[in-house]
């Protein structure tokens, strides 16, 4: 053993982004009214799309919208076509009370090659 350290690198841009998102006291099954105005999706349409990629097997794209928060240039290394993302892991669900959630999820982003 000669101690030598070997590195490969894969091109230019970063791999395996992780995002976290946390969900407060949505619906199960219907949208919360809030002041009379509909706010947000529900527990159920998150476990839809979580089986409709097969769970944690096949990617699929962020829309920018996810990223707006972030401010300046930051999001664009998070979207588009050449990034994958995936569930880390099933999502996790605790409920706040009858009909209301709170909704925690884990994504993996890869570079498509």
């Amino acid at each position: 053993m000669s101690g030598a350290t070997v590195r490969r690198a894969f091109g230019n841009k970063k791999t395996r982004y992780i995002l976290k998102l946390q969900f407060q006291n949505i619906g199960d099954d219907n949208a919360v009214r809030l002041n009379g105005i509909i706010e947000g999706g529900t527990v159920s349409q998150i476990l839809n799309h979580f089986d409709s990629v097969n769970g944690t097997f096949d990617g699929f794209t962020l829309s920018d919208e996810v990223f707006q928060g972030m401010g300046g240039t930051s999001s664009a290394y998070f979207t588009g076509a050449d990034v994958s993302w995936r569930y880390a892991k099933p999502p996790e669900i605790k409920s706040v009370k009858a009909g209301l959630s709170n909704v925690s999820v884990e994504f993996v982003g890869e570079i498509d090659a």
